[in-house]
């Protein structure tokens, strides 16, 4: 590790502990403030006359407060001073009715703005990434970026979102919900200054749902059903995905039901999700089944976010579809079709339940995913940037679908790209307030086109094995401010079995609203 590695973990090091030995200083005993001293007895007053009280009357006008009233009247009118004026007789009091206090304004339909602001900075080892690892090439050794390092600061993770529920009727349950961060796409060869501080807006999620009694219905932009995300996720600071994570989001229509009881739950679901490929006109089809026991529940946390507790939980789920590419030609007329798939299997399981959330301390969670599949590269969290072979006379194929997920070979045959991966998690939330917690995961997964045999022994821009692990310590400093430290290790082997590593050390700041 060279100096500035040791110089970035040692000073967020230091950071982490000061947190860390706030959050688990003790309350003062008793939770009690000592009282302030008695303020001095105030000097004795000369005795004013009793003040009439004034009648209750809303329209009537007030002097402000410690404003003192004329000493004599004002001059009447001709210059005469107010001595000589003859005293009118008092005029009749008018009883007016009072005015009834206000009643506030209520309605049943409810708004909840949410969010958190967020701070990292970061150290890899080579000049591979951006602020996330995700579905990115490591640089091999033997090239500048991969023999150099990188530091970033950022805070485009931030986000906020609003969430409104609409009054119940006939038994419906409404909820819309529109959530926003800053790390959308920005434009090619984009300066660095304007790539951190100019953040693009990026559409995180923009959903309507209605629940029933028999049905749940979901419509609009939201996790894939695939891995029944986000409930699987890992406990980590990295920027998701993960590699050999399923992740994503797309606009899509789902229904679904949880058939509820005191020891399960059990809930089923399908959906019709946005395809990869537009041109293939068939949607994504997804569908799940998961369960949950409700007499065994534990703690566990979604990426950095905050803890909550939930049953046991073991989820399946699946995803069929169809491409349609093209002819491999310079002029195409006709197309080529082929179908994909993908499995997953996901479970939470508390090793050491918990009672209740805010009786955090000590308990331990396994989180776990096993995922197999083809033409699910864009799903799952890999690089697959396969190309079709050349064209005799140097004539031009133009795709008309995503990298990684089919390929022409050879003989010109379409293929469709496999997939298959897992990842394993731990986290421990420390007794006995649980405010400091630690969690690692392990994932690796192994892809079947991107081989020697196959002819890509020398492809650079998609490899054929990857591996990933992370170690992380977070710390509540308070109910809303988390701080995490964060290594991560990454690891990719191409077709000619050279390996390439990058190494993270990761510092984030979080505050949640």
């Amino acid at each position: 590790m060279n100096q500035s590695q040791v110089a970035n973990l040692f000073g967020a090091s230091i950071f982490l502990v000061a947190a860390a030995a706030h959050a688990q200083a003790p309350a003062p005993a008793g939770g009690q403030v000592p009282p302030a001293a008695a303020p001095p007895p105030a000097a004795a007053a000369p005795a004013q006359p009793a003040a009439t009280p004034a009648p209750a009357d809303a329209g009537m006008t007030q002097l402000p407060t410690g404003t003192q009233a004329p000493a004599t009247p004002p001059p009447l009118p001709g210059g005469e001073p107010a001595a000589a004026a003859a005293p009118p007789a008092p005029a009749a009091e008018v009883t007016k009715p009072a005015v009834p206090a206000a009643v506030p304004v209520s309605s049943k339909w409810k708004a909840t703005v949410y969010g958190m602001v967020e701070f990292n900075i970061m150290h890899d080892s080579t000049q591979s990434f951006g602020e996330s690892v995700g579905a990115t090439v490591i640089q091999r050794e033997d090239t500048y970026a991969g023999s150099h390092g990188r530091t970033h600061f950022t805070s485009r993770n931030s986000r906020f979102g609003i969430r409104v529920s609409a009054p119940e009727f006939a038994g419906m349950k409404t909820t819309a919900n529109l959530e926003l961060d800053f790390f959308g796409n920005q434009p090619p060869n984009v300066s660095e200054a304007s790539l951190v501080s100019s953040g693009t807006f990026r559409l995180r999620q923009a959903h309507i749902k209605v629940e029933s009694e028999y049905v749940d219905l979901m419509i609009g932009e939201f996790y894939h059903l695939f891995g029944w995300q986000p409930f699987f996720f890992p406990a980590t600071t990295s920027f998701f995905p993960v590699m050999n994570q399923a992740f994503g989001r797309m606009p899509q229509l789902r229904v679904g039901h949880t058939f509820k009881t005191d020891p399960v739950n059990l809930e089923i679901a399908t959906a019709a999700a946005k395809p990869p490929e537009r041109d293939a006109e068939v949607p994504d089809i997804q569908a799940g089944l998961r369960f949950g026991l409700n007499g065994w529940k534990g703690i566990h946390t979604l990426g950095a976010g905050g803890m909550l507790i939930d049953p046991l939980t073991i989820g399946v789920s699946g995803v069929y579809r169809h491409f349609r590419v093209p002819e491999f030609t310079a002029a195409p007329i006709n197309s080529r079709q082929a179908d994909g798939y993908g499995i997953s299997v996901d479970a939470v399981v508390p090793i050491i339940p918990a009672s209740a959330l805010e009786e955090p301390g000590n308990a331990l969670t396994l989180t776990g995913s096993f995922l197999t599949g083809t033409g699910i590269a864009d799903m799952v969290g890999v690089a697959n940037n396969v190309p079709n072979p050349a064209l005799p006379d140097g004539e031009t194929y133009t795709a008309n679908i995503d990298n990684g997920l089919v390929v022409y070979d050879a003989s010109g045959n379409l293929k469709t790209i496999g997939w298959t991966g897992f990842m394993v998690g731990l986290q421990y939330y420390l007794p006995p307030s649980g405010r400091i917690s630690i969690s690692a995961n392990y994932t690796q997964g192994w892809n079947d086109r991107v081989t020697a045999e196959n002819g890509y022994r020398d492809l650079r821009t998609a490899y054929r094995e990857s591996r990933y692990i992370d170690g992380n310590v977070f710390v509540d400093i308070t109910p809303a401010i988390r701080t995490g430290l964060s290594y991560q290790r990454s690891e990719q082997t191409f077709a000619d079995d050279v390996t390439a590593l990058n190494h993270r050390i990761k510092f984030s700041a979080y505050c949640f609203f």
